[in-house]
Protein backbone atom coordinates (compact mmCIF):
# COMPACT_ATOMS: atom_id res chain seq x y z
CA UNK A 1 0.00 0.00 0.00
CA UNK A 2 0.97 3.19 -0.88
CA UNK A 3 2.69 5.76 1.80
CA UNK A 4 1.36 9.14 -0.27
CA UNK A 5 -1.22 11.42 1.74
CA UNK A 6 -4.52 11.08 0.44
CA UNK A 7 -5.33 14.46 1.86
CA UNK A 8 -5.68 17.33 -0.10
CA UNK A 9 -4.78 20.60 1.62
CA UNK A 10 -8.25 23.35 1.29
CA UNK A 11 -7.14 25.96 -1.20
CA UNK A 12 -7.97 28.63 1.16
CA UNK A 13 -5.24 27.27 3.51
CA UNK A 14 -2.57 27.13 0.72
CA UNK A 15 -3.49 30.35 -0.55
CA UNK A 16 -3.28 32.37 2.36
CA UNK A 17 0.45 31.69 2.81
CA UNK A 18 1.30 33.98 -0.12
CA UNK A 19 2.35 37.96 0.17
CA UNK A 20 1.16 40.72 -2.28
CA UNK A 21 4.91 40.71 -3.21
CA UNK A 22 3.65 36.98 -4.44
CA UNK A 23 0.60 37.52 -6.10
CA UNK A 24 2.35 40.56 -7.62
CA UNK A 25 5.17 37.82 -9.29
CA UNK A 26 2.37 35.78 -10.08
CA UNK A 27 0.27 38.43 -12.07
CA UNK A 28 3.58 39.63 -14.18
CA UNK A 29 3.56 35.79 -15.07
CA UNK A 30 6.72 34.99 -13.12
CA UNK A 31 7.75 31.98 -11.75
CA UNK A 32 7.22 32.21 -7.99
CA UNK A 33 10.32 30.16 -5.59
CA UNK A 34 9.98 29.92 -1.62
CA UNK A 35 11.89 28.01 0.59
CA UNK A 36 15.29 26.91 0.03
CA UNK A 37 18.00 23.86 0.96
CA UNK A 38 16.00 20.78 -0.33
CA UNK A 39 12.31 21.86 0.51
CA UNK A 40 11.02 24.51 -2.34
CA UNK A 41 7.69 25.91 -3.36
CA UNK A 42 7.19 26.36 -7.03
CA UNK A 43 3.90 28.46 -8.50
CA UNK A 44 3.17 30.15 -11.65
CA UNK A 45 0.04 31.27 -12.92
CA UNK A 46 -1.95 30.29 -16.41
CA UNK A 47 -5.22 30.96 -18.47
CA UNK A 48 -5.90 27.46 -19.26
CA UNK A 49 -8.83 25.37 -17.80
CA UNK A 50 -8.53 22.90 -14.83
CA UNK A 51 -8.72 20.31 -17.68
CA UNK A 52 -6.04 20.92 -19.78
CA UNK A 53 -3.39 21.81 -16.44
CA UNK A 54 -4.66 18.01 -15.41
CA UNK A 55 -4.44 16.53 -18.77
CA UNK A 56 -0.61 17.86 -19.08
CA UNK A 57 0.27 16.77 -15.64
CA UNK A 58 -1.00 13.33 -15.75
CA UNK A 59 0.57 12.92 -19.31
CA UNK A 60 3.08 10.80 -18.17
CA UNK A 61 4.42 8.91 -20.81
CA UNK A 62 4.80 11.96 -22.86
CA UNK A 63 6.71 14.32 -20.61
CA UNK A 64 9.96 13.49 -22.49
CA UNK A 65 8.53 15.59 -25.36
CA UNK A 66 8.13 18.83 -23.24
CA UNK A 67 9.72 18.87 -20.18
CA UNK A 68 13.34 20.07 -20.66
CA UNK A 69 15.82 17.66 -19.45
CA UNK A 70 13.30 14.38 -19.50
CA UNK A 71 14.63 12.68 -22.52
CA UNK A 72 12.36 9.42 -22.09
CA UNK A 73 9.17 8.54 -19.69
CA UNK A 74 6.72 6.11 -19.45
CA UNK A 75 4.29 4.37 -17.16
CA UNK A 76 5.70 1.36 -15.40
CA UNK A 77 2.81 0.63 -13.47
CA UNK A 78 -1.04 2.29 -13.22
CA UNK A 79 -3.88 0.72 -10.73
CA UNK A 80 -6.23 3.33 -10.33
CA UNK A 81 -5.61 6.89 -8.86
CA UNK A 82 -2.00 5.16 -8.41
CA UNK A 83 0.97 5.72 -11.36
CA UNK A 84 4.49 4.24 -11.23
CA UNK A 85 6.48 6.38 -13.72
CA UNK A 86 10.21 6.02 -14.77
CA UNK A 87 11.80 9.48 -16.03
CA UNK A 88 15.33 9.00 -17.76
CA UNK A 89 16.75 12.76 -17.26
CA UNK A 90 19.86 14.35 -18.92
CA UNK A 91 21.19 17.44 -17.84
CA UNK A 92 24.88 19.16 -18.54
CA UNK A 93 26.71 19.87 -15.39
CA UNK A 94 29.85 22.05 -15.57
CA UNK A 95 31.85 20.18 -18.30
CA UNK A 96 29.76 16.89 -18.61
CA UNK A 97 26.32 15.73 -18.87
CA UNK A 98 24.60 13.50 -16.51
CA UNK A 99 21.86 10.51 -17.15
CA UNK A 100 20.14 9.27 -14.35
CA UNK A 101 16.69 7.53 -14.32
CA UNK A 102 14.40 7.80 -11.57
CA UNK A 103 10.72 6.14 -10.50
CA UNK A 104 8.30 7.47 -8.83
CA UNK A 105 5.11 6.58 -7.38
CA UNK A 106 2.14 9.46 -8.34
CA UNK A 107 -1.27 9.10 -6.71
CA UNK A 108 -4.28 11.48 -8.41
CA UNK A 109 -6.61 13.24 -5.96
CA UNK A 110 -10.03 14.61 -6.93
CA UNK A 111 -8.34 16.03 -10.62
CA UNK A 112 -6.64 18.54 -8.15
CA UNK A 113 -3.43 17.11 -6.92
CA UNK A 114 -0.73 14.47 -7.28
CA UNK A 115 1.59 13.43 -4.76
CA UNK A 116 4.66 11.68 -5.58
CA UNK A 117 7.44 10.00 -3.87
CA UNK A 118 10.88 8.69 -5.20
CA UNK A 119 11.04 4.76 -5.15
CA UNK A 120 14.41 4.65 -6.72
CA UNK A 121 16.73 7.10 -8.14
CA UNK A 122 20.24 8.92 -7.49
CA UNK A 123 18.57 11.29 -4.51
CA UNK A 124 18.79 9.99 -0.84
CA UNK A 125 14.48 10.94 -0.92
CA UNK A 126 12.09 12.80 -2.67
CA UNK A 127 8.59 13.49 -2.00
CA UNK A 128 6.09 16.41 -2.23
CA UNK A 129 2.84 17.29 -4.29
CA UNK A 130 1.50 19.12 -7.83
CA UNK A 131 -1.37 21.19 -7.50
CA UNK A 132 -4.10 23.03 -9.33
CA UNK A 133 -5.63 25.53 -7.66
CA UNK A 134 -8.67 28.69 -9.35
CA UNK A 135 -7.48 31.91 -7.91
CA UNK A 136 -7.80 35.92 -8.66
CA UNK A 137 -4.17 37.22 -9.10
CA UNK A 138 -5.48 41.10 -8.75
CA UNK A 139 -8.72 42.35 -7.49
CA UNK A 140 -11.36 42.23 -10.50
CA UNK A 141 -9.51 39.94 -12.07
CA UNK A 142 -10.66 36.62 -13.92
CA UNK A 143 -9.80 33.68 -11.65
CA UNK A 144 -6.75 32.08 -13.19
CA UNK A 145 -5.33 28.24 -13.03
CA UNK A 146 -2.33 28.46 -10.16
CA UNK A 147 -0.03 25.61 -10.78
CA UNK A 148 1.96 24.51 -7.78
CA UNK A 149 4.51 22.10 -6.80
CA UNK A 150 5.62 21.38 -2.80
CA UNK A 151 9.05 19.32 -2.94
CA UNK A 152 11.54 18.14 -0.37
CA UNK A 153 14.37 16.32 -2.10
CA UNK A 154 18.00 15.59 -0.63
CA UNK A 155 21.07 13.67 -1.89
CA UNK A 156 23.87 12.56 -0.94
CA UNK A 157 26.95 14.47 -2.61
CA UNK A 158 28.78 15.93 -0.11
CA UNK A 159 30.83 18.81 -0.47
CA UNK A 160 28.53 19.63 -3.76
CA UNK A 161 25.49 19.92 -1.65
CA UNK A 162 25.20 24.23 -2.28
CA UNK A 163 25.21 23.14 -6.39
CA UNK A 164 22.96 20.59 -5.88
CA UNK A 165 20.41 22.78 -4.65
CA UNK A 166 21.47 25.51 -6.71
CA UNK A 167 20.79 22.80 -9.86
CA UNK A 168 17.33 21.46 -8.41
CA UNK A 169 15.80 24.69 -8.14
CA UNK A 170 16.45 25.68 -11.13
CA UNK A 171 15.45 22.38 -12.80
CA UNK A 172 12.03 23.09 -10.85
CA UNK A 173 11.68 26.97 -12.60
CA UNK A 174 12.98 25.17 -15.63
CA UNK A 175 10.01 22.46 -15.11
CA UNK A 176 7.25 24.59 -14.41
CA UNK A 177 7.64 27.13 -16.89
CA UNK A 178 7.46 24.04 -19.71
CA UNK A 179 4.73 22.68 -17.97
CA UNK A 180 2.51 25.84 -18.59
CA UNK A 181 4.41 26.27 -22.16
CA UNK A 182 2.63 22.80 -23.11
CA UNK A 183 -0.56 23.74 -21.08
CA UNK A 184 -0.83 27.23 -23.15
CA UNK A 185 -0.09 25.46 -26.07
CA UNK A 186 -2.66 23.18 -26.02
CA UNK A 187 -5.49 24.98 -25.17
CA UNK A 188 -4.47 26.66 -28.13
CA UNK A 189 -5.02 23.47 -30.15
CA UNK A 190 -8.59 23.17 -31.86
CA UNK A 191 -11.02 21.16 -30.35
CA UNK A 192 -11.39 17.68 -32.11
Amino acid sequence: MSRLSRQVQPAEAYLAKLTQADWATLAKRNVLVKGGQGQYGVMAATSVSDAIAWAVLTDYSNFYKFLPTVVKSRVVESDGDRTIVEQVDRRRILLSTMESTVLTENLELDGQQISFRLLEGNLEYMYGHWRIDRATLTPGAEPVCLLSQQVRAEADVGPFKAMFYNLFESGLVDTIKALRSEMERRAMLPNP
